[in-house]
């Protein structure tokens, strides 16, 4: 067997498994992936239960076992138009979102990672706008909306602590797929904080579904933000990858 630890946040280790699953299965099948969170934010390994202490780390990994958990793949439009695909462990989205991760590449973490998204979250929501989108859900094409959020969701957190979706699990083969409809921006405002605790769930204009590949489609142009990375535009593909990953903590 052969052990790969990504040792930082979240950005770390969506390379190292983007990596990973870029190459075929039959190269990689007896490589299993780990992690010692030391980034900004490591909103995967605290989903999964990894200590960042040294030794409850190295206690916790020795008692580990090997477990296959699912990824996401996105496909979607690269700066130049052409097409671009990439693979996700937390949370893939567009609209404010994507705005936030564009902030953050522009202009750093300098507050750190959790309250650096939070601040950038309340300026995008100060100017928030809705954007129309169309979205196709394993299949099935709704009729266009106005959105402030459409996320896919493998794991419960993102973004240095907000519980975008608190009943994500990375083994069950689903992805969450959260939207925000168009409101005003006070009740915007007003769902942000509650986000950290999962507490927008059931608020007026949160939807919550499970699905295993959603579309999304817009004449307008919607920056994506992928494990908090800025990274091209839609249209985008969101799939799962189900036990794609063998992971060992």
């Amino acid at each position: 067997m052969e052990l790969v630890v990504a040792v930082g946040g979240d950005g770390t280790v969506g390379e190292v498994v983007d990596g990973y699953l870029s190459v075929p299965e039959q190269a990689r099948h007896n490589t299993v992936l780990a992690t010692f969170p030391a980034g900004s934010g490591c909103d995967f390994a605290n989903h999964m239960g990894v200590p960042r202490e040294p030794e409850a780390w190295a206690k916790c990994f020795a008692a580990g076992k090997r477990r296959r958990i699912d990824a996401g793949r996105a496909t979607f439009r690269g700066p130049g138009g052409e097409p671009r695909s990439r693979h996700f462990l937390n949370v893939a989205a567009v609209g404010l979102p994507g705005d936030v991760a564009l902030a953050v590449a522009k202009r750093g973490k300098l507050l750190g990672g959790t309250l650096t998204y939070l601040v950038e979250g309340a300026l995008a929501v100060m100017t928030a706008k809705a954007r129309r989108m169309r979205l196709t859900i394993d299949g099935v094409s709704e009729p266009a909306a106005s959105y402030h959020l459409v996320a896919v969701a493998n794991t419960s957190t993102f973004g240095g602590g907000m519980t975008l979706a608190p009943g994500a699990d990375a083994e069950d083969g689903l992805l969450e797929l959260i939207t925000i409809e168009d409101m005003p921006r006070t009740r915007l405002m007003a769902l942000l904080p509650r986000a950290y605790s999962g507490g927008h769930v059931g608020r007026g204009g949160v939807v919550l579904r499970r699905a295993r590949r959603v579309e999304i489609h817009s004449d307008e142009v919607l920056p994506l933000n992928i494990d908090g990375d800025a990274d091209g535009t839609a249209p985008v593909v969101f799939e799962v990858l189900p036990k794609a990953i063998a992971f060992r903590i």
